[in-house]
């Protein structure tokens, strides 16, 4: 999948001053005038602030050239190759970033003024800029491989994703925010955007039916094939007749495998269990949905009577 990517055109300039003070032509004692200059106001840029993750950047949000109004922090950089989130309150989904990797920060506006918007965030990798947004998961809450909502809108804190190269071959990393600062990404942090990626295979096994007083045992079989550490978030959703949803998450490093097992059984007790139970598995790679019958569920047929004319 390409990645939302654009080149960073860097613009080097000055900030030009006014020069005002006291011009003076020396002589004699009889020199009594001094001549002066008017201060002549030029508008300012102010310089774009360099700071480590973590740190507030101050921006300059009336106008007089100086950085005393609202504050920005980033923080908490967190690298994963999938995403689950909620897609509705009692269901999850789950997005891959495929052979390419996602960049989680979080984001923090304090103070007066309106806090900029995320499309004026991008990650720089060496001169080369990947926008922020990750359109799958549009404003829905994050739930792994962090927890919380995105950065937007109203929201002057939240979460902001980038989808770059897995590696990322790149020297230097920073978030940038449009022309006012930037956000220095440290090697310890780097370090992990610049591995290979893991691929996952996947083997889901589910019975047919199951008696009415058993649970359902659902059984994934998971194998990293990539050339790196993964970690794999998946999900059951349960659809019906009740619904709910059970994330789990698991690390896998390249060449070995794995089972997650687990088992639906809510209907369980009821005097008129359901005829079928559905649910969904979801991870990287994987949407599955699933169907099992109950021997002995569901309502019995009724006998049709019929009437004379």
């Amino acid at each position: 999948m390409p990645s939302s990517r654009r080149t960073l055109l860097t613009s080097l300039g000055a900030a030009l001053t006014g020069l005002a003070g006291c011009l003076d032509f020396g002589g004699g004692p009889d020199r009594t005038a001094t001549p002066t200059r008017t201060p002549v106001s030029t508008p300012t840029t102010p310089a774009i602030t360099d700071t480590a993750l973590g740190n507030a950047v101050a921006l300059d949000t009336d106008g007089d050239g100086r950085g005393d109004g609202m504050a920005v922090v980033v923080s908490d950089l967190v690298s994963a190759h999938s995403i689950r989130y909620l897609t509705a309150p009692d269901a999850f989904g789950v997005v891959d970033a495929g052979r390419g990797q996602f960049v989680l920060v979080r984001v923090a506006a304090r103070g007066e003024g309106t806090p900029p918007a995320s499309d004026a965030f991008s990650l720089v990798a060496d001169g080369t800029a990947y926008d922020a947004g990750i359109e799958a998961v549009g404003p829905a809450r994050v739930d792994a491989p962090v927890s919380g909502r995105p950065y937007g809108g109203s929201d002057r804190r939240g979460y902001l994703g980038f989808r770059v190269p897995a590696p990322l071959d790149a020297d230097a990393v920073a978030i940038h925010l449009a022309e006012t600062g930037r956000w220095t990404v440290p090697d310890s942090a780097a370090d992990s955007l610049r591995s290979p990626p893991p691929a996952f295979e996947t083997t889901l096994t589910v019975p047919d039916g199951v008696a009415a007083d058993e649970a359902i045992p659902v059984r994934l079989d998971v194998a990293n094939v990539g050339d790196g550490l993964g970690t794999f978030h998946g999900a059951v959703n349960h659809q019906g007749p009740l619904y709910a949803a059970d994330g789990f998450s698991f690390s896998l490093p390249p060449g070995e495998s794995t089972t997650h097992e687990a088992a639906v059984g809510y209907y369980r007790g009821s005097d008129s269990p359901p005829d079928r139970v559905q649910f969904a598995v979801v991870g990287p790679g994987l949407s599955e949905s699933v169907s099992v019958r109950i021997e002995g569920g569901g309502t019995p047929e009724r006998t049709a009577t019929g009437t004379s004319n």
